[in-house]
């Protein structure tokens, strides 16, 4: 009995020990990333007027939808990102676009992804169909929120597949489309990538 008995205290010291170290990673964390974005400041060290810095959820299309805005002028033209394979916001804090000194910038992590990541996401509502309707609600919110008639769309990598098609659906709504590393013929990129690096090897004589 007293060999169990601590073992138990071993078992709840231990079980005390990695909740209290659990407690402090997560205050650590809210210090230094209380999960909202940095504000735009101006020379005085104050939030700069008119600019815009926020995460958001929408319900696009029966998911809650998140995103990041952001934008030194809330007037300036409203520029929807569709980001690739994975969203990439978190990287334009290191690497600046300077997309926010022109435009006010809706940094959308799509269905399923980033910010709008769900388990109850139905897994046959992850269609090329539904992503498409998925721009067009969110171009149609961003429109009635910022009063535009029309906006910007950007698409990037992965992002340019639905983010074209969308823009061909309802061109009415933008401005332009812009289109960076621009996906067209994947299937005859892949092949002719395939047969390019092939051809090196064989060159090189790397079997």
């Amino acid at each position: 009995m007293p060999i169990i008995k601590k073992g138990v205290r071993i078992m709840l010291t231990t079980i005390s020990i990695l909740l209290i170290c659990f407690l402090m990673l997560v205050v650590v964390l809210l210090l230094y990333s209380p999960g909202k974005p940095v504000p735009f400041l101006d020379k005085s060290g104050n939030p700069l007027a008119g600019s815009i810095s926020e995460k958001i959820h929408v319900h696009i299309n029966g998911v809650d939808q998140g995103m990041f805005i952001k934008g030194k002028d809330i007037t300036k033209p409203v520029l929807l990102y569709l980001h690739g394979g994975l969203p990439d916001y978190f990287l334009s804090r290191k690497y600046p676009t300077g997309l926010e000194d022109y435009f006010t910038v809706i940094w959308w992590e799509q269905r399923g992804s980033g910010l709008s990541y769900s388990a109850d996401i139905p897994p046959e509502t992850m269609t090329q169909e539904q992503m498409i309707s998925d721009v067009l609600e969110m171009t149609n919110y961003l429109r009635r929120r910022f009063g535009k008639e029309k906006i910007y769309l950007m698409g990037h990598s992965g992002g340019t597949f639905i983010g074209i098609q969308a823009a061909a659906r309802a061109p009415e709504l933008y401005h332009a489309y812009i289109g960076v590393a621009q996906m067209s013929n994947q299937i005859q990129s892949e092949i002719r990538t395939y047969k390019y690096m092939l051809d090196e090897f064989k060159k090189k004589g790397n079997q």
